[in-house]
């Protein structure tokens, strides 16, 4: 077991480890590190005796790792990117965000999401210069040349990170005009009914807690493409919609839409933010993608709850 000494000795010789192994040479990584060749080797050897293993086997001509010493380059090059890492946001810590930011989402996500916590992250940062771009489509990041894509559903493989920050649940929704002209709605009533339909949920069941399975589909359907015409399109009476708690929050809140067969509920979609940076998120990207994080748990609690 390590005593403290030596731990406090290990992540600089396993640094020095790391760039024997990347230039393939003890001369070579005394020159990259300012050290001379025997200190080099010196800290090879410490590290073998330390370990209780031998990492290199030496010769004239090239350096050949044991299994022991393959594993170990592994953990070194580890160590040194979270060492990186860990310099990038400190450096982040002091750096003021500032210039462009463009950023595409759904309409649905404009008002109540995405146009809020932009407002935010300017008061704190004044020399952002924001750009943000609605749309259903799904935006290309680099022939729109977008810092982020906020995108609903699964995702292709187009190479670009894809970061989790919540899950949509769907829930039905009808106006009280609309109630009030209908009456009380019966799950076996339901496809008799006007349905405000999107595409996405062609062939959509609903399910309860009970394990009961109901089919979200009418012949007296009004259909829409955007997931913020269903909610306009059930404020005015034409129907039940199917959307998610999210982005009727206030109208629930407000009276202006009421919980239709509460027990049952639509397939959740995932949301994901989109980006191609191969490392870390610079400061403000991420702070956006928390507070979007937090915001779609905090709203659609409350809401369904």
């Amino acid at each position: 077991m390590f005593i403290k000494n030596e731990l406090k000795r290990l992540p600089y010789q396993m640094l020095v480890f790391d760039e024997v192994v990347k230039l393939g040479s003890f001369t070579k990584a005394a020159e990259a590190l300012g050290h001379t060749k025997s200190a080099v080797s010196q800290y090879i050897t410490q590290l073998e005796a330390e370990l209780g293993v031998r990492l290199l086997n030496r010769s004239t001509r090239q350096l050949n790792l044991t299994f022991a010493g393959q594993q170990l380059a592994k953990r070194s090059a580890q160590l040194l990117e979270l060492l990186g890492l860990t310099l990038e946001e400190s450096r982040a810590l002091n750096a003021v965000p500032r210039g462009r930011l463009a950023i595409t989402a759904p309409h649905a996500f404009e008002a109540g999401l995405i146009t809020p916590l932009v407002a935010e992250l300017v008061a704190e940062y004044p020399q952002l210069a924001p750009e943000l771009l609605f749309s259903d489509e799904r935006l290309d990041l680099l022939e729109h040349k977008l810092d982020l894509a906020i995108s609903v559903g699964p995702q292709k493989d187009s190479g670009y990170q894809a970061i989790p920050v919540g899950t949509l649940d769907n829930i039905l929704v009808a106006s009280p005009a609309f109630l009030a002209r209908h009456g009380p709605v019966a799950a076996a009533a339901l496809g008799s009914l006007p349905l405000i339909v999107t595409p996405w949920q062609q062939d959509c069941h609903l399910s309860s807690a009970r394990g009961e399975s109901l089919s979200f589909s009418s012949s007296r359907s009004l259909r829409v493409n955007t997931s913020l015409g269903a909610v306009n399109s059930a404020l005015c009476g034409a129907g039940i919609a199917l959307v998610s708690s999210v982005f009727v929050a206030a109208a629930l809140a407000e009276g202006r839409l009421q919980r239709v067969l509460p027990d049952h509920a639509g397939p959740s979609r995932r949301v994901y933010a989109l980006h191609g940076y191969r490392q870390q998120l610079p400061l403000v990207l991420r702070l956006l993608v928390e507070r979007l994080t937090a915001r779609l748990a905090r709203v659609q609690g409350v809401s369904v709850g």
